[in-house]
């Protein structure tokens, strides 16, 4: 568990504050500065995730605000969370190398490195279900009603972590059930659900109705989709990686066809190791389908509570094999994980970092007497955010509002152009006009209405001219100055 953790400190730390915060980290810095606004966003827009606010909004008068801090948190979360990952799993796997190496594919596993250093709530959801796990897992041998209570109400807090994190349950009890029928402590099982339902309630009753417009930007799984987004929970992202986990699971099938006892998990096929492991492909299948047929919700890092549970099947899977090989798996998991970890830093900034450097040098070229607009309109949260950081006094101009329905401060369906209050910009404002412009090309983009872009810039130039223009993938920053008059 220690070499688990120093391979995760060594990973995330020499970057944790290389780059700016993107959209989601900042939503959720500006949401947990102030109690009220996550009242308010809870009372109008969702409240998925609740719990890192109000953890965040603790967290945040402790530091400086910094990037590097205000990830730290997410960090402290993925370490803590290896001390109930690594109980559990040496509870149910009755040995310490199916333990060892669950911490070890746990701290790989691309889902667990993508959010460690990234401030928001998904380091906490996983650190809930390491401790559901625990509970769980205790509960279990123990046949206590106390411990039962204790796991049914940590299911239900860890449901205020994350939505997806109430599919952990199902997938134990389903674990459960494969390895022993129906010969089920049911009373107690009982009990536990009722802990989980009463804990859980708050979460379900105070959802506002216009919470799914939240996600609204998902579109419906094709193949391409579903065959990333599984490569993703089997741990991996890049092409480093995917052969490595295609030796690992290769060998470790290998293994499980030779069929002699040494190479058996004492308990043949009905155990607990392939309980987990096939109630998670049921759940995914299921929401699989669930996203093709209702609301898509088949999205990478919304199955990162489940993430400890595929760890866990593969730590013990991993105990298969001879410990030579073993160690050496192991060993390449690792080194592939590092190499795609930090391969994004060597390269082009990526886009979602975007925001930071972009107001840099937009502050520096501010004028008080200019006006800023952003497109969409949901967009000026990250412009504010960091104008706050470097005029705090309020010396520049923040965006201003044109559009001509609710201004959503997270996402959903972008109200359309105030056309009359463009053309009053573009015609009235005595100092230039800034465009901040987010211009995807993606299905979702078009049914939430982020299409006008073109259509504000040719408002803009019936009356001005393009006197700056800086681009950055699908970012745009472009300045429109007055047409000088003929002589």
């Amino acid at each position: 568990m220690a070499g688990a953790a120093l391979f995760l400190l060594v990973t995330v730390v020499p970057f944790i504050g290389r780059y700016g915060l993107w959209f989601d980290e900042i939503f959720s810095a500006t949401m947990s500065r102030d109690l009220d606004l996550i009242v308010d966003m809870v009372r109008t827009q969702e409240n998925n995730m609740l719990l890192h606010y109000l953890l965040l909004w603790l967290w945040m008068p402790l530091g400086d605000g910094s990037e590097a801090f205000l990830r730290l948190l997410s960090l402290l979360l993925v370490l803590l969370s290896l001390i109930p990952l690594h109980a559990a799993a040496r509870r149910l796997a009755k040995n310490d190398a199916a333990a060892n190496a669950c911490c070890f594919v746990y701290v790989s596993h691309f889902l667990v490195l993508e959010h460690a250093p990234a401030c928001r709530g998904y380091a906490l959801a996983a650190c809930m279900t390491t401790l559901v796990f625990w509970a769980w897992a205790r509960a279990w041998q123990t046949h206590q009603s106390s411990h039962w209570v204790q796991a049914g109400l940590l299911a239900g807090l860890a449901t205020w972590a994350h939505y997806f994190s109430a599919l952990v349950p199902p997938v134990l009890v389903f674990a459960m059930l494969w390895r022993d029928g129906w010969k089920q402590p049911w009373k107690q099982l009982l009990i536990a659900i009722t802990a989980f339902t009463l804990m859980a309630l708050p979460v379900v009753l105070t959802r506002p109705p216009d919470g799914l417009a939240q996600i609204g930007w998902a579109d419906v799984p094709d193949a391409r989709v579903i065959r990333g987004t599984v490569w993703m929970l089997l741990g991996v992202d890049g092409p480093g990686e995917k052969p490595v986990l295609l030796a690992v699971w290769g060998v470790i099938a290998i293994a499980l066809l030779a069929g002699n006892g040494r190479w058996r998990l004492g308990e043949g096929w009905r155990n607990v190791h392939a309980g987990v492991a096939l109630g998670l492909v049921i759940t995914v299948a299921v929401v699989l389908a669930e996203s093709i047929w209702w609301q898509p919700l088949f999205v990478p890092r919304f199955f990162t509570p489940l993430v400890p549970l595929y760890c866990f099947v593969l730590g013990a899977a991993l105990t298969l094999l001879w410990p030579w090989l073993r160690m050496f798996l192991v060993a390449c998991v690792l080194l592939a994980s590092v190499w795609e970890h930090w391969k994004p830093f060597t390269g082009p900034l990526p886009v979602s970092y975007w925001w930071r450097p972009m107001v840099q040098h937009l502050a520096a070229d501010l004028e008080p007497h200019d006006v800023v607009i952003t497109y969409p309109s949901f967009l000026r949260m990250p412009v504010d955010y960091y104008l706050d950081k470097l005029d705090p006094a309020h010396a520049l101009p923040r965006p201003t509002e044109y559009v001509s329905g609710y201004y959503r401060q997270g996402s959903g369906v972008e109200p359309e152009p105030d056309w009359q209050r463009l053309h009053q910009i573009s015609a009235g404002t005595t100092g230039r006009v800034w465009l901040i412009a987010d211009e995807k090309s993606m299905a979702s983009w078009t049914r939430l209405n982020r299409v006008h872009a073109s259509a504000i810039r040719a408002q803009l130039l019936q009356n001005r001219e393009i006197g700056f223009t800086a681009r950055h993938m699908t970012m745009s920053v472009q300045r429109f100055d007055k047409v000088a008059p003929e002589n």
